[in-house]
């Protein structure tokens, strides 16, 4: 079996078709909004203007001109400290993350297109922000709420660090994205799961992140895939062939992901892991010959989610999975050392998940476990729907790992 790459560009062009939808242009910059949440995210932005970058090297099409536009937002959507702002619609504030993608994308704008003339003095703020984000050796600020040790953060920040820092021959930003691999791949589970966060709890929140999570699995790895052109190590890539093989190892014959074994709940089903996991099978193809037909398998579960050409937030339910689910929840939910009471609340929380997702609206309709302002809706770190819905942020962080398939920037081993 063949990788399938026709399938591959008609899916990224249909979701591209999807995302230009919400496109405002200007007569010198871009930018997208997301007509569901109306919220304009610097991330997905970024995504975007990559996923465009992708294409134009890859010479599906001539896209210059709309990627300069989308720079050029993004450079004034740079705060003075050389961050990016993480925004929903409760939080607009500093983050580690957004930061590094914002960053990695002006970077690519930069490498492919000189004659912009993008300053270095952007992307070294950006660096120097990163670094002073660093709380232990690898360990990473996600954000200001939150200082937990998230690995897909760490990973990301490497990923910008390592390749802008070998890029301009600054040894202190490759040396603190050296250590940021590190932190990641010592924390993976012998099974090559990562976790999603490290073992101790820290602010704001009540417990750890010390789980296995399956979407995470793919983000983390995407990233420290990212790094490899510039970090030539035999343990990342042992980490990063192991962490593919616990993917492989909990995806069904059908496509779909054993989520009994994700233990992140706020993570479950999001629809952009089956487009994740592509380029860490790409990849893994020589290693396992069931990478193909499991590439295959993942569009098919991609094609099912998409809504007007924009990805559904979370993989679609039914009759049928909302009962497995109910079976599936005691484990999922009692995953991870946690108070018996905690592990109680983390199942009906998967309870709910399985019934949101079984309802599609053109909009989030706000769940009654994150309007409530004690309990456990603090410690859910992200927006809870009670409905499942088209989802921009889904879809430009799929289109960016598709669209990588077609340039050099995937390692195909």
């Amino acid at each position: 079996m063949s990788i399938p790459l026709e399938r591959i560009d008609k899916i990224t062009n249909q979701l591209l078709n999807g995302v230009t939808k919400g496109l405002n242009i200007k007569e010198d910059y871009a930018f997208l909004e997301d007509k569901v949440t109306n919220v304009v995210r610097t991330r997905v932005n970024a995504e975007f203007c990559s996923t465009l970058i992708n294409l134009h090297k890859a010479k599906k099409g001539n896209h210059k001109d709309l990627i300069e536009k989308l720079a050029n937002w993004l450079i004034r959507s740079q705060n003075p400290n050389g961050s990016w702002n993480e925004k929903h619609q409760n939080y607009d504030k500093p983050s580690s993350v957004f930061t590094a993608i914002c960053a990695l994308s002006v970077l690519d704008v930069k490498d492919i297109f000189p004659d912009m003339s993008i300053s270095d003095g952007i992307l070294e703020n950006a660096a120097k922000f990163l670094v002073e984000q660093e709380i232990a050796p690898g360990y990473f600020r996600k954000s200001e709420y939150s200082h937990s040790d998230i690995l897909n953060a760490d990973a990301m920040t490497a990923a910008f660090l390592v390749r802008f820092g070998t890029q301009i021959k600054n040894e202190e930003f490759i040396k603190v994205g050296k250590r940021a691999i590190s932190n990641v791949c010592a924390q993976q589970f012998m099974d090559g799961a990562y976790p999603y966060g490290g073992p101790m709890r820290a602010y704001p929140y009540k417990y750890h992140f010390y789980v296995p999570c399956i979407h995470y699995q793919t983000v983390t790895s995407y990233y420290l895939l990212k790094c490899l052109p510039f970090v030539r190590s035999d343990f990342l890539e042992h980490s990063i062939d192991i962490g593919t093989r616990w993917l492989l190892k909990n995806q069904r014959e059908n496509g779909t992901f054993n989520w009994k074994k994700s233990g992140l709940n706020f993570a479950l089903y999001l629809s952009a892991t089956y487009a994740l996991a592509i380029p860490l099978y790409l990849n893994y193809i020589n290693r396992d010959k069931t990478t193909t037909m499991m590439i295959s398998k993942s569009l098919d579960v991609i094609q099912r989610q998409i809504m007007d050409g924009i990805l559904l937030r979370w993989e679609k339910g039914n009759t049928m999975s909302f009962m497995k689910g109910l079976l599936d929840a005691p484990s999922g939910g009692f995953i991870g050392n946690y108070p018996f009471s905690f592990k109680i609340l983390r199942m009906l929380h998967r309870i709910q998940r399985e019934a949101s997702r079984g309802k599609v609206s053109n909009q989030i309709i706000m769940s009654k476990l994150a309007t409530r302002s004690k309990g456990y809706s603090a410690f859910l770190g992200t927006i809870e729907s009670s409905t499942n819905y088209p989802d921009l942020y889904m879809t430009t962080e799929a289109l960016d790992a598709l669209s990588s398939i077609f340039t050099n920037g995937t390692v195909i081993a």
